[in-house]
């Protein structure tokens, strides 16, 4: 299975920052940047059997990050997902919200650290 890292956010200084550090803790896993969730949505219908790691800020334009997590939550295919959340919002209720969805697997405050990394395992 082909494995594959989605950045999803519309800030290009965030999208450089998070490449290299992503880059540094699972290198020569292929990463795609998408600045907007629809985008990345479109990426994942075209290529269902692909194991994601997906990094998805909340605040983006054309699909935010909650309006991505409603689309792929009613997908009717299965995929492999494995979604962290990754915004800049100290919201309690962003991080609760975030909490209830069956997808999300963490909240974590920008910019990604590679300590933020080091207890993720990326497998199929």
């Amino acid at each position: 299975m082909i494995k594959q890292i989605l950045l999803i956010d519309d800030d290009p200084i965030v999208n450089f920052i998070h490449t290299k550090v992503v880059q540094h803790n699972f290198p020569g896993i292929s990463v795609k940047l998408f600045t907007n969730g629809l985008q990345a949505l479109e990426h994942i219908r075209n290529h269902p059997t692909y194991c994601y790691l997906i990094f998805l800020d909340l605040n983006m334009p054309i699909m935010d990050g909650w309006a991505f997590l409603d689309a792929i939550s009613s997908e009717e295919k299965e995929t492999n997902l494995q979604i962290h959340i990754v915004t800049s919002s100290l919201d309690p209720s962003d991080k609760m919200r975030a909490k209830s969805n069956v997808n999300v697997v963490s909240y974590m405050v920008k910019p990604l650290k590679s300590s933020d990394l080091d207890p993720l395992i990326f497998t199929e």
